[in-house]
């Protein structure tokens, strides 16, 4: 009888300790999965190194501009 009762304990023991091994791995995954996006849109948002010409164009008013 005693024997059953320590390997009962035993194995709920065991499992407590596998479940919080699951939960700490997941938790962990998630963040490493979490930095990987955070990096990835870093990377998303890269700037030109040269910039963009715009031409900018001076408005001489409403009746002016059917004059070209």
């Amino acid at each position: 009888m005693n024997q059953s009762v320590y390997v009962s304990l035993s194995l709920i023991g065991l499992v407590g300790i596998v479940g919080a091994g699951v939960a700490v791995g997941s938790g962990v995954g998630m963040m490493t999965m979490q930095l990987a996006a955070a990096e990835q849109q870093e990377q998303a948002k890269a700037v030109a190194h040269t910039p963009v010409e715009r031409k900018i164009s001076v408005s001489k008013g409403f009746a002016a501009s059917a004059e070209q």
